[in-house]
């Protein structure tokens, strides 16, 4: 495997004493994730396993459990890029049954970073659900917390029943266009707001500009 010799989006906070990053340099490491998202959301599987054993072509994987412990930072002449590891969740998401390392009627991932829909219906989640963990991450990176209160509260209960807290409850510091995208890029109720990787990195990419 690829060695980054940056560690995780995690090593670097605690290297600052799991202390926020900067707005800008935390902007920057997502919409590389995005990039990265918007790819893997896209690209042709040569081999996926169905439901009856048999293999097909699919299209797009959907990670399912992306979070700041699987960005990884690397420096690639000098500059900073950012890549997302372990896919050992992902499934094929144009194709119906079991794939991968997936289990039917299983929910696996990190609630911390987890939509509704993801645990509503794991099975067949869609590529939405990495964007807004994209954008909890994000959340998580400029701020200290999880979008969501999680206390005292079943993990998976508290994603069914709790919104987002908007971002700038936890930090005034955030710009307003920024926090304004942040809060609908966690909207997952009913639906999640940003349906694909593309549309919220353009979106994030405008409040900042």
């Amino acid at each position: 495997m690829e060695y980054c010799d940056g560690g995780s989006v995690v090593d670097l906070m605690e290297k600052r004493g799991f202390s926020t990053l900067r707005i800008g340099e935390a902007v920057a490491i997502i919409l590389q994730v995005l990039e990265g998202l918007t790819y893997t959301h896209n690209a042709e599987i040569p081999n996926v396993r169905l439901a009856d054993g048999s293999f097909a072509k699919g299209r797009g994987l959907i990670h399912r459990d992306l979070k700041p412990g699987n960005i990884f930072l690397a420096n690639v002449g000098g500059k900073q890029v950012a890549k997302i590891g372990d896919y050992g969740l992902a499934k094929a998401f144009d194709q119906a049954g079991l794939s991968g390392q997936t289990m039917t009627g299983n929910v696996v991932g990190t609630p911390y970073f987890m939509p509704r829909q993801q645990v509503v219906n794991y099975k067949y989640t869609q590529p939405d659900v990495d964007v807004w963990a994209a954008a909890a991450c994000l959340y998580v990176m400029i701020t200290g917390y999880s979008p969501r209160n999680l206390q005292d509260q079943d993990p998976f209960l508290a994603v069914l029943q709790n919104d987002a807290v908007p971002v700038r409850d936890r930090t005034s510091a955030i710009p307003q266009p920024l926090a304004t995208v942040i809060d609908r890029a966690l909207i997952d109720n009913p639906d999640i707001y940003y349906k694909s990787a593309a549309e919220f990195k353009q979106a994030l990419f405008n409040s900042i500009s």
